[in-house]
């Protein structure tokens, strides 16, 4: 993958949106695997970066402040990540507390149809595993674990919460992927399109970068096999090469908690080179000036 020692992982979660670990407990899991590099990419919320960074300082890990817009694309999900954005800004907050507030009636419409699915679920027993950042479908399926409905967030999903599934919610008034970058840009962050293996949209990647500005792809997730890497690799020197540019390749574990994913798998495994760390907080470095 590159130059350098692989202890870089540029796509995590903690509890301020789906994940299982409160910002400082996942810093000390990234310490307890040897990791040097990492980004904190909620969901749709930056409310755990101040938090991660403070701890990496303490723990000697370089945090890259990030977040993980959803966005909808001629009715697929897309999700765009933001790198060294201005995360505190005003502006920002004011935004993503509107996304908070469509998140928590579509968590409304959500129970609803659970209710008459047969499962009895209060506000109050999804929002208790939700810390402060963004309301998610995961933090429902642990409160139907919790209630003895189903055994584990895959049955959740497989059976009521996926696109398709009868408990299924597309969200309210969608951010667009041009909308996302414009947000990223104007708060003098980096964009990168992540996990691209699960869109099957390379010539539209290709749109966003000359038309949007997008500024790197997500070549190294986990879900991304040996082939996909390739393709990915392949993908972003085409374009380089017919639009005269240069883009950033990133990757990472998309850590959520152990037992999170297509194949569940602990913090550590999925990693890449700290020379695409570096690379990327260049491209950051740059936007600031």
């Amino acid at each position: 993958m590159g130059k350098g020692y692989e202890n870089a992982d540029l796509h995590m979660h903690s509890t301020a949106s789906d994940g299982g670990y409160r910002p400082k407990e996942l810093l000390q899991k990234c310490k307890d695997v040897g990791l040097q590099y990492i980004a904190l990419t909620d969901h749709d919320t930056t409310a755990g970066v101040k938090e991660a960074i403070e701890t990496g300082k303490e723990l000697g890990i370089t945090v890259i402040p990030g977040i993980e817009f959803s966005t909808k694309y001629n009715g697929k999900s897309v999700h765009i990540l933001g790198y060294g954005l201005d995360y505190d800004n005003h502006e920002l907050r004011e935004m993503l507390k509107t996304q908070q507030m469509l998140r928590r009636k579509r968590l409304d419409v959500i129970l609803g149809k659970l209710k008459k699915e047969g499962m009895e679920l209060t506000a109050e027993d999804v929002l208790e595993f939700v810390d402060g950042g963004s309301i998610g479908r995961p933090h429902v399926a642990k409160a139907l674990i919790k209630r003895k409905y189903v055994n584990d967030v895959k049955e959740a999903f497989d059976k009521f919460l996926a696109e398709g599934r009868p408990c299924y919610v597309p969200k309210d008034k969608e951010m667009t992927p041009e909308e996302a970058l414009g947000w990223i840009h104007r708060m003098n962050g980096v964009s990168v399109i992540a996990h691209p293996v699960y869109y099957d949209l390379d010539d539209w990647i290709e749109t966003l970068v000359v038309k949007y500005g997008l500024q790197g792809v997500e070549v190294y997730h986990r879900d991304h096999s040996k082939e996909d890497r390739a393709h990915y690799e392949n993908l972003v020197k085409q374009i380089e090469e017919k639009h005269n540019t240069s883009l950033l390749m990133t990757g990472g574990s998309d850590f959520h908690h152990e037992d999170y994913g297509r194949v569940p798998e602990p913090l550590g495994v999925t990693r890449i080179h700290n020379s695409y760390a570096k690379d990327l907080i260049t491209k950051i470095q740059k936007k600031k000036r």
